[in-house]
């Protein structure tokens, strides 16, 4: 995004010292105040479980646009249904789900789903990026060279 001159506020619980360019580390407090989108890179732990909640989207004052790539449960879905509803948030881009398993929804899933695939304001697409075909040409390769090594 440093071709936008856009800069980029980060988190991270964990580590500090990481900023280069334009990314700036902040607390969760000033991403929440300052943020036009927020984007969740999280692994899934009991720590990390519904994350984005709704405390989390009550907190946000910019309502920015919302983005989880990393694992469906770093998000309570009805929360962000709730959010999304009350304009606390413009839209959502979702390539994970709370529950993956389509075939295994319950009732209650599967109409969180069935409400955020009719909101204009929500893209929802499927967790492949590991299956482009770069990525699988690489993780060949990756492997090929680990045998042989």
């Amino acid at each position: 995004l440093s071709s936008f001159d856009v800069v980029v506020l980060a988190y991270d619980k964990y580590k500090t010292g990481f900023t280069s360019g334009n990314i700036r580390e902040a607390s969760l407090e000033q991403i929440a105040q300052s943020a036009n989108v927020v984007s969740l890179h999280l692994p899934l732990t009991e720590e990390t479980y519904h994350f984005a909640n709704a405390d989390f989207f009550n907190q946000l004052t910019q309502k920015p646009y919302f983005i989880n790539t990393s694992r469906g449960k770093t998000m309570d879905s009805q929360a962000l249904i709730t959010a999304l509803e009350n304009h606390q948030i413009r839209g959502a881009g979702l390539d994970v789900l709370e529950n993956e398993k389509i075939k295994d929804l319950s009732s209650e899933e599967n109409n969180q789903l069935q409400t955020l695939f009719n909101m204009p304001q929500v893209i929802i697409t499927p967790h492949i990026a590991g299956y482009s075909e770069e990525a699988l040409e690489r993780m060949a390769t990756v492997l090929l060279k680990k045998l042989f090594i």
